[in-house]
């Protein structure tokens, strides 16, 4: 059916849809491009990001759907019983893909805690705001979809008899909190190992900040709290039009907030690249790259990480990275605890939390075997013929 065109807030609602949704699209291939290219540890939470993108981006296509059926007017200005039928049946869809996105987009955020965050109960904290955002989800799809008798009721309101006999009004309102209160949170949570890190008071402020950015998600949440009375208006095609951009909003908002600081090692390449400088080196010469290392969702570290154990030394594990006819590869032994420090030049560490992360870690790990912190450093060459 041949829709009628845009009109009413459509006309400015469409246009800030689309550029959200172009500038998370630029994101994603910021952040392919940072964890392929610059640091090699594409992982888990890479993957979800991507999930996230794709359901904002059908989010957005049938919001654009409902559009061009009348989303965003009156129905007297509509004036078509079954344009204002597909209008809101495209605009249901939509929401379904935003509510389940939003909490997709949540836990790329989870997962990217993850593989950074230190201890026990920290990863339980994480994997439980990551559940309880994903029920509210699933709870709020379910209670909308199936609220009304018949079926079809949901969105076409001609059918004789029919009726909503569920008040999706508690879901949505949980779903509200639980988007809120995880953003909080996992803003929040970096605090917790970046302050104890030894660095410059203001490389600390930089750091933190940026993996606190999901702040701002959670403005946009409390903003679409105060729009959610619009899906029960008389007039929802017009009414809605809040709720669903600051929905929007608040999936893009939480993607951009999560691509500023793993993006970090791309931001530090092009800075050096344009405006000077170069990065650390141990003492022995050799190019350290100024890194976290990554761990599996599971806990373990993942090759390349900045920690092993002692009992698995062997340079069998270790991405030598040839590209040519001689080349060297370094392992640092750091600390004389239960872990050693070990760092390869080959770009396949976590570049967001810099080199006092590891400096830290190792002073801990010296404390922890009674060690006297002495740092041992080998160098191995390996010549390919």
């Amino acid at each position: 059916m041949k829709g009628i065109g845009l009109g009413g807030e459509a006309v400015w609602a469409m246009p800030v849809s689309w550029m959200m949704t172009a500038v998370v699209f630029a994101f994603v291939l910021l952040r392919a491009y940072t964890r392929i290219s610059c640091v090699a540890a594409f992982g888990v939470d890479d993957y979800i990001y991507l999930v996230a993108f794709v359901f904002l981006l059908i989010f957005t296509i049938f919001l654009q759907l409902a559009a061009e059926h009348g989303f965003g007017q009156f129905t007297r200005d509509i004036g078509d019983g079954d344009q204002i039928t597909r209008a809101v049946l495209y605009e249901c869809i939509g929401q379904g893909f935003a509510i389940v996105g939003m909490a997709i987009a949540k836990w790329s955020c989870g997962f990217f805690l993850l593989r950074l965050v230190p201890l026990k109960w920290q990863r339980i904290s994480i994997w439980a705001a990551m559940a309880f955002v994903m029920a509210a989800s699933i709870a709020q799809v379910f209670c909308f979809w199936l609220s009304c008798t018949p079926f079809a009721y949901v969105f076409d309101r001609r059918i004789p008899g029919g009726f909503c006999g569920i008040d999706t009004r508690p879901t949505s309102y949980i779903l509200c909190v639980s988007t809120i209160t995880v953003d909080v949170f996992f803003a929040l949570l970096p605090w917790t190992f970046i302050w104890k890190l030894q660095m410059p008071r203001r490389e600390k402020l930089t750091i933190a900040i940026s993996m606190s950015l999901g702040l701002l998600a959670a403005a946009a949440g409390i903003k679409r709290t105060t729009e959610v009375e619009g899906l029960y208006g008389p007039e929802y095609l017009h009414d809605s039009v809040g709720l669903i951009v600051w929905s929007l909003a608040e999936i893009a908002v939480t993607m951009i907030c999560i691509g500023v600081p793993v993006c970090r090692p791309l931001y530090r390449k092009i800075w050096v690249k344009h405006f000077g400088g170069s990065e650390s080196r141990s003492n022995t010469g050799y190019l350290r790259h100024d890194a976290i290392g990554l761990n599996t969702i599971g806990g373990g570290r993942m090759p390349g990480a900045t920690t092993r154990s002692d009992d698995d030394k062997s340079m069998a594990d270790l991405k030598l990275g040839m590209k040519g006819p001689s080349n060297k590869a370094r392992a640092e032994y750091a600390g004389s605890g239960n872990e050693e420090g070990l760092s390869i030049g080959n770009g396949s560490d976590e570049d967001i939390l810099g080199e006092e992360y590891r400096g830290g870690s190792q002073k801990k790990n010296s404390r922890k075997g009674g060690g006297q912190g002495i740092h041992v450093t080998a160098t191995y060459s390996v010549q390919r013929n």
